[in-house]
């Protein structure tokens, strides 16, 4: 039997509940990739757990399932994964965790999950950014509103994780825009500089 039979046999398997079946196509040199999660709904992560399939494996750009299952909003796999010990903090190539990948497609639900199992809201990305640069960047008011409560109740937890620029940085929200008051202060006392009046 080849190798793309032996993986369409295991992922029926799953399918269909079959533990002792999933555990004997994987000691045949079943094919199993980390993208798993995009092709199985709740019940079938859970089979392929305890039928050891890794919860961290990587895929080329080391991304985990918790990563995919994050990115594509499915609650149920980011809970079934890391109540089954995957890494919450894993990052992937371009230094992005779960919660990064949550923030960037807007999956309030998934960001709430992963900061109530300790994902890491201070976690920079290869490009400097947080969840909150990029609920920032995304002008998501409810997500940036979720993860400065999460990053102040982790400070209070460890006040040596605080970044005074977030944490002193008080944002105006209206109707529906986000506007960070630091810039606006910091903009307009440029303008002062240059003869304008600044009106506070």
């Amino acid at each position: 039997m080849s190798l793309v039979d032996l993986g369409k046999r295991l992922l029926e398997a799953a399918r269909k509940g079959q533990d002792d079946e999933v555990r004997t196509l994987m000691a045949n040199g079943a094919p199993f990739t980390t993208d798993w999660v995009s092709f199985l709904n709740y019940s079938q992560p859970e089979v392929l757990l305890r039928a050891g399939v890794s919860r961290d494996a990587r895929t080329k750009v080391d991304r985990t399932p918790l990563h995919m299952a994050a990115a594509d909003g499915h609650a149920h796999i980011v809970e079934l994964l890391v109540r089954n010990g995957a890494d919450v903090n894993a990052k992937d190539m371009l230094k992005m965790t779960a919660l990064h990948w949550a923030t960037e497609h807007h999956h309030r639900d998934v960001v709430e999950l992963l900061i109530k199992y300790g994902a890491d809201v201070h976690a920079f990305s290869k490009f400097d950014k947080s969840a909150f640069d990029i609920a920032l960047e995304k002008n998501n008011a409810e997500i940036l509103v979720i993860l400065q409560e999460a990053m102040q109740n982790q400070v209070n937890a460890n006040p040596e994780r605080a970044n005074p620029v977030t944490m002193a940085t008080p944002f105006i929200f209206t109707s529906g825009e986000v506007v960070n008051f630091a810039s606006l202060v910091s903009s307009a006392s440029t303008k002062t500089t240059s003869g304008d009046v600044l009106i506070m």
